[in-house]
């Protein structure tokens, strides 16, 4: 009797390897893909319920725009990729959470700018967070073709800062004064620092103990230093 039932389990046990590892019948058809014409310019392929976009799926508007990644009822909802291409050179890329159609969540928004030359005059990231489409809180770090070549800006409820100079040794370069444009703001406290005021007799003193004062925040400001470098690589102009 033991060994009988020992045989049906075993049997039982090999029917539910075998079932899982061929997908099964119920997650074949959760997977199921379908094609879908929106209209003469817009197609989607991917899961549908109710004859609307839903699950996992890609859309495809003009040739120019993709989004693929997670539907609900028909509106980008979960997580997905975006990806806007224009004649004027602008190519924008969105990789993130999505809610009801907007950008809504923690993503990241990346601007590439290149003139009628195929040369890029300004590349773009924003990494943070996302609410009504729109870039709330986070980093944001532009690349363009200019002196100063990189702007960097951190921001939050509490806390703005902004940066203008190299994107390279970023902590010792604040340690050592060397960024043209320094702008700090938390709470109450504003301070504002550009190798420019030094041009100004008037200005020069309290440009200097501006200075001073924000380097003695080096280890408060070490973090976003070492996030604006990274994502400074993110952004070439190429």
């Amino acid at each position: 009797m033991k060994k009988l039932s020992f045989l049906m389990l075993s049997l039982v046990l090999v029917f539910v390897v075998i079932t899982a590892a061929s997908g099964g019948t119920t997650v074949e058809a959760a997977a199921k893909k379908e094609f879908l014409e929106i209209s003469k310019n817009v197609v989607y392929y991917g899961q549908l319920k109710n004859g609307k976009p839903h699950g996992k799926g890609t859309m495809s508007w003009y040739q120019s725009k993709t989004y693929s990644g997670d539907w609900v009822d028909g509106k980008r909802s979960g997580l997905g990729k975006f990806v806007s291409s224009s004649s004027d050179g602008i190519k924008i890329t969105y990789d993130g959470a999505w809610k009801n159609d907007q950008k809504a969540g923690n993503g990241s928004l990346n601007t590439k700018i290149t003139n009628s030359l195929g040369v890029v005059q300004s590349h773009k990231i924003q990494f943070g967070q996302f609410a009504n489409d729109r870039f709330t809180a986070g980093y944001s770090v532009l690349h363009v073709k200019d002196d100063p070549a990189y702007s960097f800006n951190y921001k939050d409820a509490k806390m703005n800062l902004q940066l203008l100079g190299t994107n390279v040794k970023m902590k010792e370069t604040w340690k050592n004064g060397k960024f043209h444009t320094i702008q700090y703001m938390k709470g109450k406290v504003i301070k504002h620092y550009s190798v420019t005021f030094d041009e100004n007799p008037s200005l020069v003193k309290q440009n200097k103990a501006t200075l001073k004062y924000l380097q003695g925040l080096q280890t408060q400001i070490n973090p976003y230093l070492i996030k604006f470098e990274s994502l400074s690589k993110r952004v070439p102009l190429a």
